[in-house]
């Protein structure tokens, strides 16, 4: 029976100074605001349409995907056009042969972006955070900080800083 007790006082006393439940991670995990790169954009013509891209892939026009010197090879980026604050979640699959450009999109990229006709738009870049990859506003939340919950002392929940 003691033996009991003596295992039982031990799990008890793990949760006491373990961490609490549920956890949220451990301090400083919470995801820093993502590097946002801004710059022009530029789009592939058709003429690319079945070019094998640096990936190894082809290249398809009607697909969504980029090419950027900037972003690691398979990543997730969000783009969003400056004047029009549209924006479109593409995967980089190629590398750029020019400097002066942030990102080269796939024509369906570009559509989705508004800028067939002016053919080089202003955008901004960040890469996806792995926890947005999935979510339907992912876009648009790549390029919000993240939620910060302070606590004071002795206190409930005080505040909500963005």
């Amino acid at each position: 029976m003691r033996f009991a007790f003596a295992v039982l006082a031990v799990l008890i006393s793990g949760f006491a100074i373990g961490e609490s439940f549920p956890s949220l991670g451990t301090h400083g995990s919470l995801p820093e605001m993502p590097q946002i790169v801004s710059g022009r954009a530029s789009f592939y013509s058709k003429a690319f349409h079945g070019r094998k891209t640096a990936s190894g892939e082809r290249y398809a026009h009607d697909v969504i995907s980029a090419a950027s010197n900037r972003f690691p090879m398979g990543s997730l980026v969000a783009v969003r056009r400056v004047l029009s604050a549209r924006c479109v979640v593409v995967r980089i699959n190629d590398r750029m042969g020019h400097r002066s450009r942030v990102i080269d999109l796939s024509r369906e990229a570009a559509v989705r972006l508004g800028m067939i006709d002016v053919g080089v738009t202003e955008v901004e870049v960040a890469l996806l955070p792995k926890y947005l990859i999935g979510h339907e506003h992912a876009c648009s939340l790549a390029f919000q900080p993240p939620v910060h919950l302070h606590a004071e002392e002795g206190q409930g929940l005080t505040s909500v800083r963005r």
